[in-house]
């Protein structure tokens, strides 16, 4: 069968005055380096040929959006490349330059043309063959041998390093005119054509080097390893980067289960992202291969969000299909009725079964299987290790606000910021023995203008010292340059030894710096949240999974009511908040939440401890211990 679906993914658009700025420059520069040709004035444009360059390497990298937005309109380097080389005919021709001038600078133009138009089509050529619809990561291939992308610069940005000689032949134009001599030209344009002519053979290799690697070749080895792993569980994620995290959630747990797993991705970009892990992975792009892709032995498939994509893989008559999310909370779309095309739904505890019951959407209680939250049972050996770290003798109060995001619909007031969240910071500020950390939902401010800018006031107002992105030791030799290199990169850790080596790290981020506030923005997904749990004396959030997780720890919390409903209503909505205290967005209720923190009083301990049986289900057997159940039984199933 012959697959075409190749798609490519834009880069974020760019955001802020600077790319803008940098975009406009370039233009001006341009319209400046013509300006000084028709002039004429050699100095001068020699001056903008050097400032157009340097604008021209930075834009790539600061840019990324509006480099790739000016290719689609005709807009790109080649084009830009030809209005400077129509600025030095013209700095020639109003400079009265001999007539012989003309030929080396004819020449040089044609050849860097010619030459650019070349390497354009080879990079083009070259990302085609590197693109495969099929890809695996941690899976032995043997043969073929993959040849390493080249670096960005000949790879996704080769249009505009092509256009980067030309400031030899631009400049030396401008300095033939300058001392009377076309030396400088014609030395200028050969030196230009030689860089140009070696990028070019550079991505010619490249592609001759592509060819043993056809399509076909790596698709049959990759079936072959497959078959040698005879995967019997496979976890499907058919969403993109933004939410890259729902997966992330379980790959430690994966990692510790005693069947044979597969995580199969549907996204370029989250290949090359998730975070090391021993379960091997298979990326296929097209719906139609992967509902025709071979796995004989597999068993059971389990789905941690409600992407599309999902079709493809629940039309296999063969699978046990099982929904197991990716948090656990009394958000609307935890009861999603398309969970009725889930054989099977996994929830943490009891209160999850009881939400269907309640929302009467179809789910029958035979289906929804408790298996606790695996993720937080290895969570308290690691807080150990967290709260030991943190330096912070002063007796202050750590108060961990993680406000969630809007969500995907229109439901009003699922998240705090922008309906007082700046009262309430500024109110816990106020306290001389509180200290703040602020880790947002990683979605947050991606719909609403109004709460993207309430998170930056939050931001501002905390002092903006934010914890430094975690470095991944697989990461350490330098991310792969393109999807196709992380299919031969080797497995150099597991995801159960980088998150313990992080747990450490994570205590000495999250400490408290002696004689300092001590407010820190957290910004996820990459920075654990149970590190954060870790770090906090007392937990601030909107109705969300975080609550439900935070009850493992047996802390306070307290529970946003940014729509100001009364205690009792908003505890029959979302009973996940009876273990904690109501914070309106006046503020009320922070004070009780901040005296259970102290140890002053807190009387909701109590209850607590029953929500937390009635969330995460009862602490013996542990929930790994359940969920392997779960899986065993899901994989001997037979309908």
């Amino acid at each position: 069968m012959r697959l075409i679906q190749i798609t490519e993914r834009a880069p974020a658009p760019d955001t802020g005055r600077g790319p803008l700025g940098l975009a406009g420059m370039l233009a001006l520069a341009h319209l400046a380096l013509l300006a000084t040709a028709l002039v004429p004035t050699a100095w001068g444009f020699l001056a903008v040929a050097v400032v157009l360059t340097a604008l021209e390497v930075v834009l790539p990298r600061r840019a990324p959006f509006l480099v790739w937005a000016s290719r689609r309109v005709g807009l790109g380097a080649p084009l830009r490349g030809l209005v400077r080389g129509v600025a030095v005919l013209a700095l020639l021709l109003r400079s009265d330059a001999p007539r012989e001038w003309y030929v080396p600078a004819l020449a040089g133009l044609l050849a860097l043309v010619a030459l650019r138009a070349a390497g354009g089509g080879l990079a083009e050529l070259l990302r085609h063959r590197r693109k495969m619809p099929v890809l695996s990561r941690g899976l032995p291939l043997g043969s073929p041998r993959i040849p390493h992308a080249l670096p960005v610069i000949l790879g996704r940005d080769a249009e505009e390093t092509l256009g980067w000689p030309d400031l030899l032949f631009v400049g030396g134009a401008a300095l033939a005119v300058a001392v009377g001599s076309p030396d400088p030209l014609t030395v200028g344009a050969a030196a230009a054509v030689v860089l140009v002519l070696a990028g070019v053979a550079t991505l010619a290799y490249a592609v001759v080097a592509m060819r043993r690697v056809s399509r076909t070749r790596l698709r049959a080895a990759i079936d072959r390893a497959l078959a040698d792993l005879a995967p019997e569980m496979a976890v499907h994620f058919g969403s993109g980067p933004d939410t890259l995290y729902q997966l992330e959630a379980w790959v430690e747990t994966l990692e510790r289960l005693d069947v044979p797993t597969l995580l199969i991705l549907r996204d370029r970009e989250t290949l090359r992202l998730l975070g090391p892990t021993t379960v091997p992975v298979l990326f296929v792009e097209p719906g139609t291969v992967l509902m025709e892709q071979p796995l004989p032995h597999l068993r059971v498939a389990l789905y941690v969000s409600h992407a599309v994509n999902n079709l493809h893989l629940l039309r296999r008559r063969d699978v046990r299909h099982v929904f197991v999310g990716h948090g656990d909370s009394d958000k609307g779309v935890t009861t999603n009725p398309f969970l009725k095309a889930y054989d099977e739904v996994w929830v943490a505890g009891p209160a999850g079964r009881e939400r269907f019951e309640e929302a009467g959407i179809g789910v029958d209680p035979a289906r929804v299987v408790e298996i606790g939250r695996p993720q937080l049972d290895q969570v308290a050996g690691r807080d150990d290790v967290v709260r030991a770290s943190r330096t912070g003798g002063d007796g202050r109060l750590t108060v961990l606000f993680a406000p969630t995001w809007e969500g995907y619909g229109d439901e009003p007031h699922q998240t705090s910021v922008g309906a007082g969240a700046r009262q309430l910071l500024e109110r816990l500020l106020a306290e001389p023995d509180v200290r703040v950390l602020y880790r947002p939902h990683p979605l947050l401010g991606s719909r609403d203008p109004a709460v993207a800018r309430a998170h930056r006031e939050i931001v501002a107002a905390l002092g903006g010292a934010q914890v430094p992105r975690p470095v991944s030791p697989a990461r350490m030799s330098g991310p792969s340059r393109d999807e196709l290199d992380v299919v031969s990169a080797p497995v150099r850790t597991s995801r159960i030894e980088e998150v313990t080596a992080q747990a450490a790290w994570a205590g000495e981020q999250l400490a408290i710096p002696p004689g300092q506030a001590g407010h820190l923005v957290v910004p996820g997904p990459h920075f654990s949240l149970y590190a954060c749990f870790a770090a906090a004396d007392v937990l601030l959030a909107d109705v969300s999974s975080v609550i439900t997780d935070f009850l493992a720890s047996g802390r306070p919390y307290g529970v946003t009511n940014p729509a100001g409903l009364t205690d009792t209503d908003f505890a029959a909505r979302y009973p996940s908040s009876r273990g904690g205290y109501l914070v309106d967005p006046d503020g009320d209720g922070l004070a009780r939440l901040l005296a259970a923190g102290r140890g002053q009083a807190d009387p909701a301990a109590a209850e607590r401890a029953v929500l937390r049986a009635q969330l995460l289900g009862p602490p013996e057997p542990p929930a790994l211990e359940r969920m392997r159940k779960a899986v065993a039984g899901s994989v001997s199933y037979l309908p």
